[in-house]
């Protein structure tokens, strides 16, 4: 059942994929695209994971799985730059400050060194069966600080576009995956996170919406 689910999450991203392809296609330059990026690691990582029985345990599927880190640790921390550019593309004033621009991106750069140094670098894996899944994880537990930094960051860009736009997604689909992170702690038999990491994915996609929709507006 499991296996299904990560199929299905994969061609849920790669849909995600294609709808931000299209909403990004007069202006493939600006910064919030790369929320692409994230998605096509996100793609890759649940194909992975639901091919991984089908592939069988072994070197293969191992060398296979190392991008899935090395995707997440380089495109992850990059929403925090996304989460900016939206803020600064619709003209709040706080954002085209050069301290915010210079901190934000600081703060990305920051946390994928981060990432590369404490979980990437030395990465070993192992193999891991579990309800009906192969995939190879981690032998050492992964730090949340990456993962916390970046949640905060949309936690507090979703605030600021509720108040300015009236706009909610980002909000909503923010507070869905920290209460996920939550809920998974006493759910361990089904990818709870993976579930309520497409939800935030596709909120971000509606926030993407949001910035061409008052681009032509103010057009």
């Amino acid at each position: 059942m499991n296996t299904i689910i990560y199929f299905l999450l994969a061609f849920g991203y790669l849909g995600l994929l294609i709808w931000g392809l299209a909403l990004s296609k007069n202006n493939l330059w600006n910064l919030t695209n790369v929320l692409l990026l994230v998605i096509v690691g996100l793609v890759y990582d649940n194909l992975i994971i639901a091919l991984g029985k089908f592939i069988g345990e072994g070197e293969m599927l191992k060398v296979l799985s190392y991008p899935r880190f090395w995707l997440h640790t380089l495109f992850t921390p990059t929403l925090i730059l996304f989460a900016w550019s939206i803020c600064y593309t619709l003209d709040l004033s706080w954002a085209k400050k050069t301290y915010w621009k210079v901190s934000f991106s600081f703060l990305t750069i920051g946390l994928i060194l981060y990432e590369l140094l404490t979980s990437v670098m030395n990465l070993e894996l192992k193999a891991n069966h579990e309800n009906g899944v192969l995939n190879y994880e981690s032998i050492e537990s992964t730090s949340p600080v990456m993962v916390i930094f970046v949640t905060l960051v949309l936690l507090i860009a979703g605030i600021i576009l509720l108040k300015k736009f009236h706009f909610y997604w980002l909000l909503i689909g923010t507070i869905i995956m920290i209460l996920g992170s939550i809920l998974a702690i006493w759910v361990r038999t089904f990818p709870i996170m993976n579930i309520l990491e497409i939800l935030l994915i596709t909120s971000l996609v509606l926030t993407k919406q949001l910035l061409v929709k008052e681009s032509k507006i103010v057009g």
